[in-house]
């Protein structure tokens, strides 16, 4: 091969490697926005249809604020999830708490669950200061999740930074479906599926920056926040392996006369929230596990069913 052929292959070499390196940046580009997550509130401001359109691209789902405290709802939140439904935009909405005590919790989750719009894929508790002058944190804390518990069906998150969740909710903020932890010097330590990593995210089309949050779980992805075949709850059921006296329901569940969970064997509804005793735990030849009750009835060992 002559020099001259040599330095026409390099030069065309080296142009293929710059467009091919373009190309992929650009798409790494267009994949990574995707993947914002970012939690809105009337800080942000009325958001237009334009807005909210072009923001489709750029988000996998959106976290809106809907109230703050019982008494007070968030300006926009009625209009801005309204344009998220209109462009099929996912989304959940937060309750950013201000009870002072468990019965104060419950009408505070009374009050968001009524606002709220019914498209929301989960719920979520914003617990970040501590107003809580009658009874302990973590009972006010499991007051609101059993109420809403007993409201809807959809998935609960505890949402908190990472110190103020060990000491106020160390043990309620476990009972929740999923924890979505702020820490912005790095990963939480503690049990963290959704991080809040950042509060400099800028998004395009809101032309500004937000708290912005990654999936850190891998086995609650995307999907399984936002519904679909393979989200968590229908895909990868987890059971209870080991005896316990008693289980409390997360969703409505049934009470079987037989172990087979036909239909036609329902013979109780148990609502979100009760708290059924039982007495033995036995495993099914497909690997299931289901509870027994003293009185013979079966329930679902299936832990995104009964805690």
């Amino acid at each position: 091969m002559s020099l001259l052929n040599k330095k026409v292959r390099i030069i065309i070499l080296s142009v293929l490697t710059v467009i091919l390196s373009v190309s992929f940046l650009g798409s790494a580009k267009a994949s990574a926005a995707t993947t914002v997550i970012p939690d809105i509130s009337e800080w942000q401001g009325k958001l237009t249809a334009s807005k909210v359109s072009n923001l489709k691209s750029q988000v996998s789902f959106i976290i809106n604020r809907r109230q703050y405290g019982a008494n007070y709802q968030d300006k926009y939140a009625t209009n801005n999830t309204n344009l998220y439904t209109k462009y099929g935009i996912p989304f959940g909405e937060y309750d950013y708490a201000t009870f002072t005590s468990a019965a104060s919790a419950k009408h505070e989750a009374n009050v968001f669950y009524q606002h709220s719009n019914k498209n929301a894929k989960f719920y979520v508790l914003d617990y970040e200061e501590n107003d809580v002058t009658s009874g302990s944190t973590n009972s006010a804390v499991k007051a609101w999740y059993n109420q809403m518990r007993s409201l809807t069906g959809k998935k609960l998150i505890f949402y908190s930074y990472q110190s103020f969740a060990t000491a106020h909710a160390n043990t309620a903020r476990k009972s929740f479906d999923a924890q979505w932890i702020a820490n912005y010097s790095s990963k939480p330590t503690i049990q963290t599926d959704l991080w809040q990593y950042t509060n400099k995210k800028y998004v395009p089309a809101l032309k500004e920056s937000v708290d912005a949050s990654t999936i850190l779980n891998s086995s609650k992805p995307i999907t399984w926040w936002i519904g679909g075949a393979q989200s968590a709850d229908t895909s990868t059921p987890t059971y209870f392996t080991s005896a316990v006296t008693s289980v409390t329901t997360t969703k409505k569940i049934y009470l079987y006369d037989s172990t087979s969970f036909k239909k036609s064997h329902r013979v109780v509804t148990v609502q979100p929230g009760t708290k059924v005793s039982v007495s033995g735990l036995q495993k099914r030849s497909t690997g299931s596990y289901y509870f027994e009750t003293a009185d013979g009835r079966y329930l679902t060992a299936n832990k995104n069913y009964v805690q």
